[in-house]
């Protein structure tokens, strides 16, 4: 039998399973080197540590939750809602993850994390390190706990 959650109970409970994954994903960045034949399962962690973030921090805000990878769709709704992101984040994080975790316009190419491309080898990736990520998941994080408790 399935239990359904409703109200505030059902707010409170997906917010305290976001931020259980978001330590998850968290623990898993920090494990995987920078360096390394690890490349694309690094980004795919990074790009889900970011999504549920975001995702933490609209329903923190109140939103109904997008069925979408995109980070860059994510971010520009959470900053609608009160987010603040600074440009680096956006253009070192944001931007340079969502190429490979959800879409590569030019190359009119989805999930590259995830699936191969024939044009993957023409390009030298210039990806945001764990540390950087994670300071950034941790202001976003910090928005969120403070959106959530004014409500």
């Amino acid at each position: 039998m399935k239990v359904v959650i409703d109200g505030p109970d059902r707010r409170a409970t997906l917010f305290a399973g976001f931020l259980k994954r978001i330590e998850q994903y968290r623990r898993a960045s920090k494990l995987l080197p920078e360096d390394g034949d690890v490349f694309f399962p690094r980004i795919q962690i990074r790009g889900q540590l970011v999504e549920v973030a975001l995702k933490a921090y609209l329903l923190a805000s109140g939103e109904t939750l997008k069925k979408t990878h995109d980070l860059e769709l994510l971010a520009s709704s959470a900053e609608a809602h009160g987010l603040n992101l600074a440009d680096r984040d956006k253009d070192q994080h944001i931007d340079k993850l969502n190429k490979l975790y959800f879409e590569h316009k030019p190359w009119d190419a989805r999930y590259l994390t995830r699936y191969a491309s024939e044009n993957e080898n023409l390009a030298a990736w210039i990806t945001p390190n764990h540390n950087s990520t994670e300071e950034m998941v941790e202001r976003i994080i910090d928005q969120a706990k403070a959106r959530y408790s004014s409500d």
